[in-house]
């Protein structure tokens, strides 16, 4: 037995064995692309922990995951010579039970391996903004210096609130004026700045969400309201800084009354101090070398108070660094359903293609590869000059579906090899795990069409169309492997074994 350098010797072990008892297995080499997928993320992660020292400037996980891309499809090409050695399959060795379902999944894990390696440095990135920042921390922060600089520049400050005056009617009632001068009943007379000379119509969804999003609401009649409006006090912010946080990111109506309303001077030099400190803490240069909330790109001219306090105490680039500290503390947490998918439809295909390659002719793959291409240049003329959409994009995915399903099947009564047929079964397999998505997509398609006809009343926002599509992604990937063992492994022995014309 050769040794491996970097290979401990229980692997080399377990490697001897596996040659002995289950080459199948072992021509998959699971146990060793995971052992160098470990050691290769292991000193990525060391050599990203360091390079990720500070969480405020700009993320350049793009550049480090091309590179981790280029290494893992080296990696993948490596691993291809050693797999394709060895065939048993191909070379009518002893073929079990389970061996096509197990081999499928042996050549997802590895795969899966180096494709997760892509991921470290997103994940080392969120890790090192969680250490460095605190989710409390971010929002005193950020209030801190939104009423700090409304202190040190009071008199810049507008302090008068706009008002909007509306009624609500019915939806269907929209045909009259947006504006209505009226002379309206003083209900309450002590309200000031109060606009009640004109007034809009607004339905009751729209009340909803201005109810939520105005600063301040009083209630004249039954259908009458008034929405007040604050200037704006918060020159800082970062979406999202408080979602996770026990701490709430003051409003400009907070901060309004909690500094404003009744405003003492402050000790000003204490807070230019801290203001100095709060700078050095968070600043971060714009990703193109310009500010628009601290005067450049020539608004240096902008009289406006919120340019002006922002250029004063450099609020705009300690929102920059803020904010690239909140993106990426909460990447993982907001956005881990699309890392997910990412990570497991690249592994699939990969492995996909591997397994059809791995059980087909060399010719007939790549005729298969070839016909996909064709056939999608072939459905996108006949869109461009039809002007389809979307449902005849799914519909011709159902109807080539048919097609390479009867192609496959037809592989049971054939008594010679014939390349049309083990194209038809390579493109059915392929295809296989996506058909409940292209079913559940198409039939949504289809009831969206309908809801532009005239006369048709169905709103596909009733619908639980996120949770159809997730059932269907599972639905496929379970459905596809209980097929894999009893259908397309003897479809592709009978296809292989079969002499050819």
């Amino acid at each position: 037995m050769n040794k491996r350098p970097l290979v401990p010797s229980f692997l080399q072990k377990l490697d001897d064995k596996l040659l002995r008892n289950k080459p199948n297995t072992w021509s998959a080499r699971t146990h060793l692309v995971i052992w160098f997928a470990f050691l290769f993320g292991l000193a990525l992660s060391v050599f990203c922990y360091l390079a990720f020292f500070d969480a405020k400037q700009y993320s350049s996980t793009g550049s480090w995951a091309t590179f981790v891309g280029m290494m893992a499809f080296i990696g993948l090409v490596f691993w291809l010579i050693f797999l394709l050695r060895f065939n048993v399959f191909k070379r009518y060795g002893n073929w079990f039970a389970w061996d096509g379902l197990k081999n499928f999944i042996l050549y997802f894990i590895s795969i899966g391996a180096l494709v997760a390696v892509c991921f470290i440095p997103a994940a080392i990135e969120t890790w090192r903004a969680n250490q460095q920042f605190g989710n409390d921390e971010i929002v005193n922060d950020i209030n801190e210096l939104n009423v700090d600089a409304c202190k040190l520049e009071y008199s810049l400050l507008p302090l008068q609130w706009t008002a909007d005056t509306c009624e609500i009617v019915e939806k269907n009632h929209f045909a009259a004026p947006a504006d209505v001068d009226v002379v309206s009943d003083t209900v309450i007379a002590d309200i000031a700045n109060r606009n009640t000379t004109t007034y809009h119509y607004i339905d009751t969804a729209e009340l909803r969400s201005r109810m939520r999003q105005t600063d301040s609401l009083v209630k004249l009649t039954g259908s009458l309201y008034i929405f007040y409006g604050c200037p704006e006090y918060t020159f800082v912010n970062s979406y999202g800084a408080d979602e996770y946080s026990t701490k709430t990111v003051l409003s400009s109506a907070d901060v309004y009354r909690t500094v404003l309303k009744d405003f003492k001077k402050p000790d000003r030099a204490a807070l230019l101090k801290r203001m100095d400190a709060l700078k050095t803490k968070w600043s971060a240069g714009s990703r193109y070398g310009y500010s628009y909330m601290d005067g450049d790109m020539g608004y240096n001219n902008d009289d406006r108070y919120e340019t002006k306090i922002s250029k004063k105490y450099s609020l705009g680039m300690i929102s920059n660094g803020i904010d690239n500290a909140v993106t990426k503390k909460y990447a993982w947490v907001r956005d881990w359903p699309g890392y997910l998918r990412i990570f497991y439809y690249t592994t699939l295909v990969l492995t996909l293609l591997v397994f059809i390659f791995r059980h087909t002719t060399v010719k007939t793959f790549f005729l298969s590869l070839l016909t996909a291409v064709i056939l999608a240049i072939f459905t996108a003329l006949l869109l461009v000059m039809s002007n389809g959409n979307e449902t005849s994009i799914l519909s011709f995915l159902v109807v080539y579906f048919i097609v390479f399903a009867i192609l496959a099947l037809s592989i049971f009564s054939i008594k010679t090899r014939k390349a049309v047929q083990g194209i038809g079964l390579n493109l059915f397999l392929f295809m296989t795990p996506f058909m409940p998505l292209v079913f559940v997509a198409l039939n949504q398609a289809m009831k969206e069409q309908r809801y532009y006809a005239p006369g048709y009343y169905y709103k596909p926002e009733a619908d639980h169309f996120t949770l159809y599509l997730h059932i269907a992604e599972v639905a496929g990937s379970v459905m596809f492997l209980i097929l894999l063992e009893p259908l397309f492994k003897k479809l592709y022995r009978r296809w292989f074994a079969a002499p050819e014309n």
